[in-house]
């Protein structure tokens, strides 16, 4: 037997000398057992051959037209595949200094070849090799001309691509290298890394769980996908296109690289020393600049992703926020690019900026963190919906396009400056004031060049107490050509008193003014000056016009007014007919349960006969007798309870603003009642009846174009009162008699309103709860009855009266100190007509008109009507 790569056995069997095996082995030594003899020279030439050249091949070396499967390759072997060759399952294996080899040349084909132990593949020009897998430290060359599909590359392999890579997947320590040529589809996974250089590029490769890819010296990546903390490095002439950051992945892009059009996802972070151009952030996607770094094109930052920098940074391009939630930038913005903001929420910034670019806010708003810390190099322009919020500190712009909104905030007294041009396109300023004389701490804005189109001011009160003005607050100064219009925008008050936004008059018409009276009429130009004449004295000057008065002091007023007087009766409002016959005991005695409403219209103006005040009431009362009692049998006293509810609503309107208000209260009362009535024959004599009320109401002023004010009030109403019955005729062909009644009524009022503070700041508070309220007066009537009532229980009882009402105390409103009164209601004159009377033995009723009509302007009318039920 002939073995390979083995040694010669010679072995004698003793029981059988004849029966001999000869083993001739090469490359091995001669063993002879029991029998010593000499080889033959055949023997010696068939070992001296077999030494030389082996038994079988373990490869094919050259692979052409042909296919092979399954070879091996080890140290120093060299196979070449050529024209049509194809080599399947083929494993390469060797040592660094003597690799085996495998050549994949023009029209050749590799399947699943392995390279382990420095074994080698080499794709060549036409050459094409498929699922090729690199352990260890095989590795595969990619010549320019060859491509390669598939391979994937295990612990410590390499691939080195000049020519084209499809689909390689990199593992486990294993390296793709990418000199001038192209790898398509990459994945890089455990700390594997691909590398693009020398004009290298790379497409669509994918990076996980700690890969890396590294792009440098002209080398080009495009359409990265970065994942799992995987890693993109590019710096020294590499560029990077399209790539996209999820899952805490990173790209770090450093100086003299470049990323194009880089999305960071989730946790994504981009960190440039170099350009990054175009970069996206989404999610929680970050993005870092740092001392050399730039960013160019649109830098987007959306939902809650972040950026920060080594100031200044260096913006040379767009930089746009669009979070879903407020930002606070803490480094300088710098360079020559632009600042936009899209909202909805606020972007702050917290230290000065430098950038010569515009800012734009289409939404949300900018915010300043200190004084001037937005850009003086920069033009603004708000558009609708975008805000510019000092917040309360003074800032300086080159200029401003204000289509949106421009907020002062803070407490006042705060400047922005525009050192060019101010262009208003319907946009607001909400400025802050402390408004009083021309000297109130305001806010202003001062622009420094020219003014075009219209802006809306609105202007907040921060607890001025209003003061006449000369020339007014000056809110806008204009150096330049003042042809914009700034128009006021919603009621600007304080305490009491209007203010309006006026252009100045004379040197000072280029600038803008809050005045608390209206605006005299700006005379012509060209009008020369009257000349002084000798010994005829200066004519006087015309007085100042009156600070105008808020609509709504009248109205608090006017609530105040209603609330007192709304549940003050007299003892005939509450009882009717107090004079008849019990039908059921013959006795003389009143009801024990009536009820009354009342309707009624006041009109009244203020002392300054500004404000004219209109309102209407509605009012329902309900009392019963709990005791009654007699003394000598011909007098009566009897004690009762009473509850009520009434409304009253007003309107108020300024003759001098044309501003009105509304305002309404409503409440509740409950109080008793006691009367003492001697009663005689003829039904004359004294009476005395007395009440006490507490009274509780919910109020409401509401100002034409401010917010709503609610407020209570509550107090208590007493009230005594006394007449005497005097009969003077009687017409017994017409069944009457005649009587009159003086009488006389003192009512303290003592219903008092909350103090309260408007949403504006103002302070309010009633004036009048205290007041006095006396009536002396007269009444005329006849009881009687129709022939063919005789008989029938019924007596009617027409009256008139006449009444003078002195009130010690004005209803008024106090707002900051300045007090707007009720005119007229001092001294007022009354008459009423009614009639009085019962149906039946069971059914009372009674009503009347009443006209009260006092000086500058006050009247009230109303209507009462009562109906009482016997049990």
């Amino acid at each position: 037997m002939i073995i390979i790569r083995g040694f010669l056995d010679m072995n004698r069997n003793s029981q059988n000398p004849t029966n001999r095996s000869v083993t001739l082995v090469c490359r091995a030594e001669l063993r002879h057992q029991h029998l010593q003899t000499k080889m033959s020279v055949l023997t010696i030439l068939i070992c001296a051959v077999l030494s030389h050249t082996p038994a079988f091949a373990a490869f094919t070396p050259e692979v052409i037209n042909s296919v092979v499967t399954g070879e091996a390759l080890d140290t120093g072997d060299v196979q070449n595949i050529g024209m049509g060759g194809i080599a399947e399952e083929t494993t390469i294996s060797g040592t660094r200094l003597s690799p085996g080899k495998q050549n994949v040349n023009e029209g050749g084909t590799t399947n699943g070849t392995t390279l382990n132990n420095y074994g080698e593949q080499s794709v060549n020009v036409g050459g094409i090799s498929n699922d090729t897998i690199i352990n260890d430290s095989g590795a595969q060359n990619v010549i320019v001309g060859g491509i390669s599909n598939g391979t994937m590359i295990n612990n410590s392999g390499t691939q080195n691509v000049r020519g084209v890579a499809n689909g390689t997947t990199v593992n486990n320590y294993g390296n793709q290298n990418v000199y001038g040529g192209t790898a398509n589809g990459t994945t890089v996974n455990n700390n594997g890394d691909q590398i693009i250089r020398s004009d290298g590029v790379a497409n669509d490769t994918t990076i996980n769980d700690s890969g890396y890819q590294v792009i440098y010296n002209n080398g080009i990546a495009n359409n990265t996908t970065v994942n799992d903390s995987g890693y993109q490095v590019i710096y020294d002439d590499g560029v990077v296109n399209n790539a996209t950051i999820n899952n805490s992945g990173v790209q770090l892009v450093y100086g003299n690289s470049t990323a194009n059009s880089t999305t960071i996802n989730d946790n994504g972070r981009q960190s440039v020393y170099g350009t990054a151009h175009n970069t996206t952030l989404n999610s929680h996607g970050s993005i870092n600049i740092y001392a050399g770094g730039k960013i160019t094109g649109q830098t987007i930052i959306n939902d809650l992703a972040t950026i920060t920098g080594a100031g200044p940074l260096q913006n040379e391009g767009e930089l746009i926020f669009q979070r879903s939630a407020d930002y606070l930038l803490s480094f300088d913005l710098g360079s020559t690019g632009s600042l936009i903001q899209n909202g909805p929420y606020a972007l702050t910034l917290a230290v000065a900026s430098s950038y010569s670019g515009a800012t734009i806010i289409n939404g949300g708003s900018i915010k300043a963190g200190a004084d001037n810390v937005f850009s003086t190099l920069s033009d603004f322009t708000t558009y609708t919906g975008g805000t510019l919020d000092l917040d309360g500190y003074n800032q300086t712009l080159q200029s401003l396009n204000n289509g949106g909104a421009v907020n002062f905030g803070g407490i006042g007294g705060n400047t922005l400056t525009i050192i060019g041009d101010y262009i208003g396109h319907n946009g607001l300023l909400n400025m802050n004031s402390v408004l009083e004389d021309d000297g109130s701490i305001t806010d202003k804005l001062t622009i420094g060049g020219n003014t075009s189109g219209n802006t809306y001011v609105q202007v907040n009160n921060l607890g001025g107490s209003g003061a006449q003005t000369l020339n007014g607050i000056e809110l806008i100064t204009v150096a330049g050509n003042s042809a914009g219009e700034f128009t006021q925008s919603g009621r600007i008050v304080a305490g009491a008193y209007d203010y309006y936004l006026e252009r100045g008059i004379g040197g000072n018409e280029a600038n803008w003014y809050l005045q608390s009276s209206i605006p005299t009429s700006v005379p012509g130009p060209g009008i020369p000056d009257v000349p002084d004449v000798p010994g005829v004295p200066d004519i006087p000057g015309e007085p100042s016009p009156p600070m105008v008065e808020r609509s709504e002091a009248s109205s608090y007023s006017a609530n105040l007014a209603a609330a007192n007087n709304m549940f003050v009766t007299r003892m005939h409002d509450r009882l009717g007919e107090t004079h008849y016959v019990d039908a059921l005991t013959g006795e003389h005695k009143i009801t024990s349960l009536w009820l009354r409403t009342e309707g009624g219209h006041n009109r009244s103006r203020d002392t300054q006969d500004q404000l004219r005040t209109q309102s209407n009431r509605y009012v329902m009362q309900l009392g019963g007798d709990i005791a009654q009692w007699s003394h000598n049998g011909a007098d009566r006293f009897h004690l009762g309870i009473m509850g009520g509810y009434g409304n009253s609503k007003s309107t108020t309107e300024s003759r001098l603003s044309g501003y009105s208000a509304r305002a309404s209260v409503d409440g509740y009362s409950t109080g008793v009642y006691g009367t003492w009535y001697a009663n005689s024959a003829d039904k004359t004599g004294l009476y005395v009846d007395s009440w006490a009320q507490y009274s509780w109401f919910n109020n409401r002023v509401n100002g034409q174009e401010l917010a709503a004010e609610e407020y209570k009030s509550k107090g208590v109403t007493v009230s005594i009162e006394s007449g005497y019955t005097f009969k003077v005729g009687e017409n017994a062909a017409k069944n009457a008699s005649y009587f009159i009644q003086p009488k006389a009524q003192v009512t303290w009022m003592g219903v008092k309103a909350d103090d309260h503070k408007e949403a504006n700041g103002t302070r309010v508070s009633g004036e009048g709860d205290g007041n006095i309220q006396t009536r002396l007066g007269m009444k005329a009537f006849m009881n009687g009855y129709a022939d063919q009532d005789k008989g029938k229980d019924r007596e009617f009882q027409p009256f008139v009266e006449a009444n003078w009402i002195h009130n010690t105390k004005d209803f008024g409103t106090t707002t900051n100190g300045m007090t707007v009164k009720q005119a007229g209601a001092a001294n007022i004159g009354e008459v009423k007509l009614g009639v009085e009377g019962q149906l039946s033995k069971k059914v009372n009723v009674w009503g009347n008109v009443g006209q009260q009509v006092g000086n500058k302007g006050y009247s009230d009318t109303a209507v009462m009507l009562g109906v009482k039920y016997n049990f």
